[in-house]
């Protein structure tokens, strides 16, 4: 028992420790330091700026991992362990790692990928296997995503095939009005008309001029008109409610019923 505190309270044993607490508590300030720095940023529009800003989180969960490794190497140290018999040996020990997490290695080779290809970054609105959201991190291991309703979704980087990224490229905001068919399709077209007139300055994410596309649809019940109209990224759904409270208030004054 005395041998076993003795050991316990060995300089070699603290000193492990020490140096495992410090390695914790370094990788944490480092990792809040910027994760505060993207956060603040990564709403930038510049797709450089995101894309250095993605590097940058992934460098982070890259450190994660060096730092382990490098802590394994040091208390080897201390306890006087041959540290270059023990690097000769890592490429061996790799390989028989490699094997057993397979997946794992897909997962970074698949990470380094997505930063490469510029698939998507920090800060960039995507649909990623029909899940829509916001890119918050993408690490070696893996990507997260979070909706509209704040919930956060993390996806394996090997496991994302499908992608859409909604902030490389302009927006388009399409707006179908069905009415009956009954209704007078002369009346129907001014009234889109005078629609455009109105939305003109407040559409303030439009990048052209809301158009009407005419009828997208008819049969014995039904009549469909389109509008459409180019946005900024991401800005469709804010574009819309604007568009589609204008038409309510448009329709009301002219007495015009939507099916």
């Amino acid at each position: 028992m005395e041998k076993a505190i003795e050991f316990i309270l060995s300089s070699k044993v603290i000193g492990s420790l020490l140096v495992v607490i410090i390695s914790i508590i370094l990788f944490f300030i480092i990792k809040e330091c910027v994760l505060k720095y993207i956060e603040d940023r990564r709403r930038v529009s510049d797709h450089y700026k995101k894309k250095r800003l993605t590097i940058l989180y992934m460098c982070v969960s890259t450190l994660k991992y060096i730092i382990f490794l490098a802590d394994i190497i040091i208390i080897l140290g201390i306890f006087n362990v041959d540290v270059s018999a023990f690097l000769a040996g890592l490429g061996i020990f790799g390989i028989v790692i490699g094997l057993a997490l397979q997946d794992l290695l897909k997962d970074f080779i698949a990470g380094i990928m997505i930063i490469l290809d510029s698939q998507y970054s920090v800060g960039d609105y995507v649909n990623i296997e029909d899940y829509d959201g916001e890119v918050i991190g993408v690490g070696l291991k893996s990507t997260k995503v979070r909706d509209y309703g704040g919930d956060i979704r993390i996806f394996s980087n090997r496991e994302i095939s499908k992608v859409i990224n909604y902030s490389r490229d302009h927006s388009k905001a399409i707006i179908n009005f069905t009415f009956s068919s009954d209704e007078n399709l002369l009346k129907l077209e001014k009234a889109m008309e005078e629609l455009i007139k109105r939305c003109d300055k407040k559409l303030i994410d439009a990048t052209n001029k809301l158009q009407y596309k005419g009828v997208e649809k008819f049969s014995d019940s039904e009549l469909t008109l389109r509008l459409t109209v180019d946005v900024k990224p991401t800005k469709q759904y804010s574009t819309t409610n604007t568009i589609l409270r204008e038409a309510k208030i448009l329709f009301d004054e002219l007495d015009i019923k939507i099916k």
